[in-house]
């Protein structure tokens, strides 16, 4: 039996024996963190693979599909597929069901190889659209996902809408409504339509069928229309929040009652000018939505997204009702493309099914029938991405009524499975204690609208327990300041650094720094990570940030800004600015030295050789010469040997500039720059302008880029990680941080558009009012009611008060914050440390993941250090939970760096760490590296050319070609 691949048991054989009874069939899957699912998954389509090899077929992986929702789960689907095959080679004792040779299973691993069907939804509806895109009024296949580039685009369209007299009025009505906000860049509108594009196109709605449901939510807010007395407005109040509100709002209103008041005029205006925004809107929202699809076919660019709307408007509707779809377009080829990928549809297995959208679903719908066999897996639990238009009520549809892809399935089976391989008994028993109650909490998204059952359904952990505890709590004083400012989490910090240090020191958490042995510090948001690294680094101990955005990194940032430079490298002006920029520290010699030739670059090399200098700056700075000589020769270039050339030539690998001291993570940086251009780049090239300018654009919106991937995380003793980006992932020892902050802080109501479900919704405009109520005490916090017109955070008796489908909205968010939580504290396998304030900011546990935990952990109730018992809940297998608090020996406090522990990833690698980075690298790179490894190794990491040693007269006997002699043979190589 293989280590890594373990033979399917329980729920997981019962389900696979069900597919393979099947030939066609929807077979549902709802498993909780840790089940095995992709595992799962992976045996199942090795053996769909043996089978259809052993029936005959001689191209079996072209009619298997498997496909995860995010590109990290994607990542691991083939390499799983391929260990399952070996371990079937491998059986000796008919553990597996099937049973193959390993020539076998060589061959079926290479023909995995053949195909594009597995992967991301995104990267096989991609496959899907290049068949399409000319039927569609494509010059051929656009680029795919470069937001940078789609940015401008929508720029430009935007640009385009302003300029049109036509739409004069409505921008100037619709500016004047949603004015630019103090703190924000930008143009307001312009956001407000794009976002109500993606959310309508990946809902498929039309216009008609948008408005009508932006108008369904002011009919919501205003059940009985806009009021004609005091009495009206005061009965809204009391049905959206209670009489009490509505009595102390009473008190401000006059006394006297027999004149209309001017709230309730007010509120008339604000009903009118509601539904007159809506009109001007719609007709911008169309307007946009046409110059973004002519753009992008002149431009060729799309988003991920726009290839689902594409594909399931062609396959769905009739070809003349396809905006765009070319006058050529026939129904005989559409029919072929569709038979084509039923074919390759015969078997689809879709893993994370839980995170797919509308648009996706019918996206793939086309390929799917009653022939088919459909295998999906997924967890409603752990849904966080509703806000990236995750429909899990379409899984939860599927498992209860076997509908999905448009079909009621005659053969339906659904299995749910509650084993946990991951998590030690403790941290099972600890997820159930907090999350019995939360799952099953109307008043915090619990119920039937956020899982598959109505149930809570508890962990079975089915690895041994420990004797000490599994489950700590890292306990600190509560400071006077709210959560969220940066007091809090300064009063934070220190004490958790502090108990992960000395957890590691002491051995209560396991972890070997001498071997691969990490820590996950998890956090759902960015904001505080730095102060905690600080921390940790103080104490000795290495930490990486896994979650860093690539074009936050400062070479990356760097080497945008010298493709911008090369744009018109000898205008002075554009040197001068960028030598001068913020990203480049080169030293005030180097500065004054471009200053005295005033900025000309063709006049620096003299100047260079002339003054005794540091050989890193003196080398890049020629470099930077060398760049600009050759520009005009290297323009027609593809935009990632541009990028390539750039890397090379001023030697940034090696960091010439001292920006970076992990070699690793350089490297890693600039394969990934290198590998995300050339995603972008299609048939047309960029030239050095379009470059720039898209390189610009995640420069200064780094969040639209990619996140930075580290290549050696085992040399690291602490991996920051937000939520989001662990999902699908685990590590031994898992700590969770910042959790004291209001879960409704950044809720909808802050928001101007709202698409939550079925709701869709615009704010009413500012510059009428929304009904604000009279401010109450609502705890430390002194927050006040809100708009009665628009989505609240203020709880009132056990639910988010306004108008249902507003509060249906906020509910459904605060149930995904509580869905994120879950996420986080079932990815420990061993030891879950929770950072804790001593006493509760806040005392409703409906508003904080902390309050909440503590009340479930009885924290209150804890001595301030030790160990301590409560009962066990949701859970038959333990009675009590055993909880360490503060239950380290806690480092002594020291300002003396000198004598600090030497931090893992400072400490020379043990020898099975040793490897290489993946990229690429050329023949004769490859020979020295590998016939004289010492000595190579250096300058190809420094980017110097290798010594080239040509071979003498040795090879008199290789077989040569017709007409060739070994003297010219000799000779190429020689030039060569």
């Amino acid at each position: 039996m293989s280590d890594t691949v373990p033979p399917l048991e329980g729920t997981q054989a019962r389900i696979r024996e069900e597919y393979f009874e099947h030939d066609s069939g929807l077979f549902v899957l709802d498993c909780k963190p840790g089940f095995g699912k992709s595992t799962t998954l992976n045996e199942i389509a090795a053996e769909t693979l043996v089978r259809a090899d052993a029936a005959g077929e001689q191209c079996p992986e072209q009619q298997l599909c498997v496909v995860s929702f995010s590109r990290e789960d994607a990542a691991s689907i083939e390499p799983g597929i391929k260990d399952a095959l070996d371990a079937f080679a491998a059986d000796t004792t008919g553990t597996y069901p099937v049973d193959i040779s390993v020539q076998t299973a060589r061959r079926l691993k290479r023909r995995l190889q053949l195909t594009d069907q597995i992967g991301t939804i995104d990267s096989v509806l991609r496959s899907i659209f290049e068949d399409i895109a000319a039927e569609l009024g494509f010059d051929g296949m656009p680029s795919v996902g470069n937001t940078s580039q789609l940015s401008l685009l929508r720029q430009q369209c935007m640009a385009s809408i302003r300029t049109d007299e036509s739409y004069a009025r409505q921008c100037q009505r619709l500016d004047a409504a949603y004015p630019p906000e103090d703190d924000a860049d930008g143009d307001r509108l312009h956001g407000l339509l794009e976002n109500a594009r993606a959310k309508k196109r990946d809902r498929r709605l039309s216009t008609a069928e948008f408005e009508s449901r932006l108008r369904a939510t002011i009919d919501d807010v205003y059940p009985n229309g806009p009021p004609q007395t005091r009495a009206d407005l005061l009965a809204d109040i009391s049905a959206f929040y209670s009489d009490a509100v509505a009595a102390e709002f009473e008190q401000t209103l006059p006394a006297d009652q027999t004149t209309t008041s001017e709230a309730v005029l007010n509120d008339q205006d604000c009903y009118q000018e509601w539904h007159s925004c809506v009109d001007d809107f719609c007709t911008l929202l169309d307007a946009y939505e046409r110059a973004y699809d002519d753009a992008c076919r002149k431009q060729g660019v799309v988003s991920h997204a726009d290839i689902a709307y594409w594909i399931a408007e062609y396959f769905d509707r009739t070809l003349t009702d396809v905006t765009g779809a070319s006058q050529q377009t026939a129904e005989a080829y559409r029919d072929r493309v569709q038979r084509r990928y039923a074919t390759k549809f015969q078997s689809l297995i879709i893993d994370e099914a839980q995170d797919i959208s509308i648009a996706q679903h019918d996206a793939l719908a086309p390929f799917v029938s009653e022939q088919t066999r459909v295998l999906m897996a997924g967890d409603v639990d752990q849904c966080i991405y509703v806000w990236r238009n995750a429909r899990p009520e379409q899984f939860g549809t599927a498992f209860d009524g076997g509908e999905y892809f448009g079909t009621n399935w005659s053969v339906h089976h659904s299995y749910s499975g509650s084993q946990t391989y991951r998590m030690r008994p403790d941290i099972a028993t600890a997820v159930d204690t907090i999350f019995g109650d939360v799952f099953t909490d109307l008043s915090r998204g619990g119920g039937e609208t956020v899982t598959a059952t109505t149930e809570y359904t508890p962990l079975n952990a089915r690895r041994s327990a420990s004797a000490d505890p599994a489950v700590h709590v890292a306990a600190y004083s509560r400071p006077a300041d709210p959560p969220g400012t940066p007091d809090w989490f300064e009063a934070e910090q220190t004490p958790l650094a502090n108990y992960l240090a000395g957890g590691i020191a002491d051995g209560t958490l396991d972890v070997n720094t001498d071997g691969d042995d990490t820590i996950t510090v998890l956090f759902s948001r960015r904001l505080n990570m730095d102060a905690l690294e600080a921390q940790l680094s103080s104490r000795g101990l290495s930490v990486v940030n896994a979650s860093a955005h690539l074009f936050e990194n400062p070479l990356v940032t760097l080497i945008c800004r010298v493709v911008w430079w090369l744009v018109d490298p000898y205008d002075p002006e554009r040197t001068r600015e960028f030598i001068h920029s913020e990203c480049l520290p080169l030293s005030a010699e180097s500065t004054a030295l471009f200053k005295d030739v005033e900025y000309r670059i063709d006049e620096i090399s003299e100047r260079i050789e002339s003054e005794g200098r540091t050989a890193t700056e003196d080398g890049f700075i020629a470099g930077l010469e060398t760049l600009a000589h050759r520009r005009g020769r290297q323009t027609a270039d593809p935009a990632e040997v541009f990028v390539e050339k750039i890397i090379e030539t001023l030697c940034l690998r090696a960091d010439p500039l001292d920006q970076n001291n992990a070699p690793d993570q350089r490297l890693a940086a600039c394969d990934a720059l290198l590998s995300l251009i050339a995603d972008w780049e299609s048939d047309d090239r960029y030239t050095v302008e379009e470059l720039a300018k898209i390189l610009e654009g995640y420069v200064q919106n780094p969040t639209d880029g990619i996140v930075l991937p580290v290549s050696n995380p085992e040399q690291y003793d602490v991996i920051f990680r937000t939520i989001h980006n662990m999902k699908g992932d685990e590590d031994d020892v898992v700590c969770v941080a910042d959790l004291s902050g209001s879960i409704t802080y950044y809720g909808p109501q802050n928001e101007t558009f709202l698409a939550f479900g079925e709701t869709l919704a615009l704010a009413p405009p500012e510059t009428v009012s929304r009904t604000d109520l009279t401010p109450s005490d609502q705890g430390p916090t002194q927050q006040n009611y809100g708009s009665l017109r628009w989505a609240s955070d203020v709880w009132i008796d056990g639910q988010i008060a306004g108008a249902p489908s507003l509060s249906d909205v906020s509910q459904r968010y605060c149930a995904e914050q509580w869905r994120l939580l879950y996420v986080a504290l079932s990815r420990a396998r061993d030891h879950l440390v929770i950072s804790l304030p001593s006493q509760c900011y806040h005392t409703d546990p409906n508003d904080a993941w902390s309050a909440t935990i503590a009340d479930a952990l009885s924290t209150d109730q804890s001595p301030s250090r030790g160990q301590y018992e409560i009962p066990a809940l949701y859970t038959k297998h333990q009675d009590t939970l055993t909880v360490g608090i503060n239950d380290v020996t806690f480092p002594k406090e020291t300002t003396d760096q000198t004598n600090q522990p030497t931090p893992r990833s400072a400490q020379p690698p043990a020898d099975n760490k040793a490897g290489w980075t993946s990229r690429y690298i050329n023949g004769t790179s490859l020979y020295q590296l590998t016939s004289n490894t010492d000595k190579s190794t250096l300058p190809h990491i420094m980017g110097r050319r290798p010594e080239i040693n040509t071979v003498g007269s040795t090879a008199t006997e290789m077989d040569l070609p017709a007409g060739s002699s070994q003297n010219s043979w000799e000779l190429s190589r020689t030039e060569f």
